[in-house]
């Protein structure tokens, strides 16, 4: 099942990719005003993903200004 959701991910990325620019930019447009927290949530846990896989982590003062930082 994970081969088939991958190979349809991919299929409609590249079915994107032959759109017009100003089709790209409208779809882009659309799904961040409908899907901006599920794009956003994903966005952020791939970033963390690559840190992991990377070994780069806050040290306990970045983590505690960056907790600090959020909106309460």
């Amino acid at each position: 099942m994970q081969t088939q959701n991958s190979n349809t991910a991919h299929s409609l990325y590249a079915l994107y990719e032959t759109l017009p620019n100003e089709t790209q930019q409208q779809f882009l447009q659309e799904l961040l005003q409908k899907q901006s927290d599920k794009v956003e949530t994903l966005a952020l846990y791939l970033a963390c993903q690559e840190a992991k896989d990377e070994n780069e982590f806050l040290t306990e003062d970045e983590a505690k200004a960056f907790i600090d930082s959020l909106p309460k």
